[in-house]
């Protein structure tokens, strides 16, 4: 009996050892894989509430509607805004897709007109809420950047690598903490070419689906440059909704009466 309690230990630390050993081997690259792998798996809808603090003024509130739908590698967003009230109406459609930029639409119901947003950089502002293509996702790849793994900390209980990003022809980089325990992105920081942080993202509060997965509750983007701070609340999701074509469909999301 003793004999064989001493062969269990001996199985479980060669198993730890081995899992460690796969861990620490992982590069950068196939983390940031796993991250991407780890996002949204099937469509869902969520309310968010937005709170904007910056300086002594008092905060702003924003309300809008979150819409996802993935078919294959494609991952399409949509956007719908409530309040206040001379945001209401206003909407965006955001598609991504494997080895392209994000394709960005803006419907303006003041002129009744859709826009092409133009823009390459995931880094960049959807809509005047802080959050961008990379909040949205955890993580967009681009096969020009370069990614190495700058470290390790533990961020908010959990034991996170620390990814290092540099982009194309930008002297500026980014920093994202990964969980090691569901490749989660938790934390990012955005620096320019002084190494000077412009903007920081990470995850104060988490929630369980039912299948265990964990997505945001409420997430804290500060601006130190600009002093501003932002909250970002989840306050209800549905997965696994049916969700119309028309929302994701650049000539129609801007009218289409989704909530009659």
């Amino acid at each position: 009996m003793k004999h064989n309690y001493f062969l269990l230990i001996i199985s479980i630390l060669l198993s730890a050892c081995l899992l460690s050993n796969v861990f620490c081997d992982m590069t950068a690259e196939e983390i940031l894989k796993k991250v991407a792998e780890q996002g949204f798996k099937e469509s869902f809808r969520a309310a968010l509430t937005i709170k904007t603090f910056k300086g002594k003024k008092p905060p702003t509130t924003q309300a809008l509607w979150v819409c996802g739908k993935l078919k294959g590698d494609q991952a399409d967003f949509f956007f719908d805004f409530d309040e206040p009230k001379e945001s209401r109406g206003l909407r965006f459609l955001l598609q991504t897709g494997p080895g392209q930029a994000p394709k960005i639409f803006m419907y303006l119901p003041a002129t009744q007109k859709t826009i092409s947003v133009v823009t390459d950089d995931p880094s960049s502002d959807i809509g005047g809420t802080g959050l961008n293509t990379d909040d949205i996702l955890g993580f967009v790849p681009n096969p020009k950047e370069k990614y190495s793994i700058a470290g390790e900390e533990k961020v908010g209980g959990q034991n996170c690598w620390i990814i290092k990003i540099i982009r194309p022809g930008d002297k500026a980089e980014r920093l994202i903490w990964v969980s090691k325990q569901d490749f989660t992105v938790v934390k990012s920081q955005d620096m320019d070419a002084s190494k000077k942080i412009h903007r920081t993202y990470r995850v104060v509060e988490f929630f369980k689906t039912e299948d265990g997965r964990e997505f945001p509750r409420e997430e804290e983007i500060t601006m130190p440059k600009k002093n501003i701070r932002i909250l970002v609340r989840q306050e209800n999701a549905v997965f696994g909704v049916e969700l119309a074509n028309a929302l994701f469909d650049p000539k129609r999301f801007g009218t289409y009466k989704w909530k009659d």
